[in-house]
């Protein structure tokens, strides 16, 4: 009976644990509020990030043409039970229809979302800010072949 009540009570702070790891480290990504810029042979790539509440940010990604703003994706990180989301919509991609991808890692600062049934990217990767630089890559296989695409912003606002 002892040894019953002793897993228990290991058990119970395990998951009491675990969760509190999920809440640190999703709060954690609230360094991604702001406006992101990359420069690009197609002029400036924006990023930005807002955090809605403790479990929700959202995020979009457009470029300004001219005097217009070309939205290329909407992004939300959400907190949904035990897991981190990264759930994405892109224009013109996945007939508009938004894509999830789970945490899956997180080690120092760097954050690996997975959707291993996507076709691509199968992987979204963000390293937390540093000195007001932020890099996320995107990655994964088409056709067979290994692909990756880095996107290296500075802090703009």
């Amino acid at each position: 009976m002892k040894k019953i009540i002793l897993l228990i009570l290991i058990s119970n702070t395990i998951f009491r644990v675990a969760a509190q790891v999920n809440e640190i480290k999703f709060s954690e990504l609230f360094l991604l509020k702001g406006t992101w810029g990359m420069e690009t042979t197609k002029g400036i790539l924006y990023e930005n990030w807002v955090i809605n509440n403790d479990s929700t940010m959202t995020g979009k990604s457009y470029r300004l043409n001219n005097t217009d703003t070309v939205l290329l994706e909407t992004v939300g990180l959400v907190k949904r039970g035990s897991h981190i989301l990264y759930i994405a919509s892109a224009e013109g991609q996945n007939n508009q229809q938004a894509v999830a991808f789970k945490l899956m890692k997180w080690d120092n600062d760097t954050f690996i979302f997975e959707n291993p049934e996507h076709d691509f990217p199968q992987r979204v990767i963000y390293e937390l800010p540093k000195h007001e630089k932020l890099h996320a890559w995107i990655e994964g296989t088409i056709n067979g072949q290994s692909r990756r695409s880095d996107y290296h912003y500075k802090k703009i606002i």
